[in-house]
C-alpha cells in the first residue's frame, strides 16, 4: 500500500507582532492565489524575476525557480482554492 504524502506551503510575515499579511491570505486564499497568479503571467520576463517570483533572501539564489513551473501550480492552486472555498480542505483540515 503506497503511503499518501502532502506538500504543505507556510505563509508567515517577518514583522514583530505580525502584520496580518498571514492572516489576510488564509482568510481569503482564493483570492490570493488569482492575484499570485495574474502577477507572475502578466509580468514580462522569461524565467521569473524579482518581480514575480525570485526572492532575494533565497540561499540557493533562486536557481530552483522555473516560472512555467510556477505558474501551473498557481493555476492548479489557485483552481483547488476555488473548488473548496467553503471548505477548510486545502488547509489540512
Amino acid at each position: 500500500m503506497q503511503k499518501e504524502t502532502r506538500n504543505i506551503g507556510y505563509f508567515f510575515d517577518t514583522c514583530d507582532g505580525g502584520n496580518g499579511a498571514a492572516e489576510a491570505i488564509f482568510t481569503d486564499f482564493p483570492k490570493f492565489t488569482a492575484a499570485a497568479y495574474a502577477l507572475a503571467s502578466e509580468c514580462g520576463c522569461d524565467m521569473g524575476c524579482s518581480r514575480c517570483l525570485h526572492s532575494t533572501a533565497c540561499p540557493q539564489q533562486n536557481e530552483l525557480l522555473l516560472k512555467d513551473v510556477g505558474l501551473f501550480l498557481l493555476e492548479v492552486i489557485s483552481q483547488a482554492a476555488l473548488n473548496s472555498q467553503n471548505s477548510s480542505s486545502i488547509f489540512g483540515g
